[in-house]
């Protein structure tokens, strides 16, 4: 009886999980296609990079990337295809995924980082944005799972399953089915202007004196996104953005180890923090970390009249 009753326990469970895969395999199937006929958003912007530019110019980073570089600018003015690959919110980790998965495609001649001050600063939403690649790892494992083993050391295991990959993608997707969010080849504009009345323009520095931990893994990071630029016989430079406020980096453990490492690397460096032709002009920005586009259309002049000397 005890044998009868354990034999049909495994009849069930083999029929359960017979099941669970069936319906895992098709709603795996139903939103992967959503995901991968998304036209707007920041997942259409990022498989276009992956899957589809071929754009000699690109452009990596944050929110600053994302909104103050311009393809159309460098594009008039280098006579060089662009596309900004830029994604709000993502740090080291992803850029360095999306540039590797992006190089074993095509093969860009110029890279530019723009670079945040805390970008090696130990921070869990970037291991928690690592989501964001999690519907490319099928394609892409050899490249993915170590950044996204160290997300999590079930990755193999969670990856396994279809649903799973894209599980907080369907309402993003559906989102911008119904509003789409319009870009220009991965830029988007910011609008309007900082308004002085309400805001007291800091004339002083503010100093940067973090205690905070640096990551060795954003350490890593970093490293491997300047040898996959040089392996692979990419330009690379590294730039940061204009700010409203004047700020000092001096005893910013993050940014000055940047700096060390693309002084050993021999990596052309662009730095625009503190610039006097940004600092405290409230018509440049839309808040005090982001150009409007007007400030980043000046940005894009002045940093192609660097580029072009070099």
């Amino acid at each position: 009886m005890i044998i009868k009753e354990y034999k049909i326990s495994i009849i069930k469970l083999v029929k359960f999980m017979i099941i669970f895969c069936i319906v895992d395999f098709t709603l795996g199937m139903v939103s992967k296609q959503i995901f991968f006929s998304q036209q707007t958003g920041k997942y259409a912007r990022s498989t276009r990079a992956i899957k589809n530019t071929e754009a000699k110019i690109l452009i990596f980073g944050s929110s600053h990337a994302h909104r103050h570089y311009i393809p159309e600018v460098f594009e008039k003015e280098l006579g060089k295809t662009c596309y900004n690959a830029g994604a709000e919110g993502q740090q080291l980790l992803y850029h360095t995924a999306l540039q590797s998965m992006i190089v074993n495609r095509t093969k860009p001649e110029l890279v530019i980082l723009n670079i945040d001050q805390d970008f090696l600063y130990y921070s869990k939403e970037a291991y928690d944005r690592l989501s964001d690649l999690h519907p490319y790892y099928t394609n892409h494992k050899d490249i993915l799972k170590p950044i996204l083993g160290l997300e999590s050391e079930l990755i193999d295991i969670k990856m396994f399953f279809n649903a799973y990959q894209t599980n907080s993608t369907i309402m993003h997707a559906i989102r911008y089915y119904i509003a789409p969010q319009i870009d220009y080849k991965g830029y988007r504009p910011l609008f309007g202007k900082i308004n002085p009345s309400k805001m007291v323009i800091n004339e002083k520095e503010s100093k940067i004196n973090s205690t905070e931990d640096i990551d060795q893994n954003f350490v890593i990071a970093l490293q491997t996104f300047i040898d996959t630029a040089k392996k692979n016989d990419i330009k690379l430079i590294f730039v940061t953005s204009p700010t409203f406020n004047r700020v000092d980096n001096s005893r910013n453990t993050s940014f000055t180890t940047i700096k060390s490492i693309a002084e050993k690397e021999n990596i052309l460096f662009y730095d625009y923090f503190n610039s006097s032709k940004f600092i405290n002009k409230p018509e440049l920005f839309h808040d005090p970390s982001h150009l409007n586009d007007d400030g980043a259309r000046l940005f894009m002049k002045n940093l192609i009249d660097q580029i072009r000397e070099n």
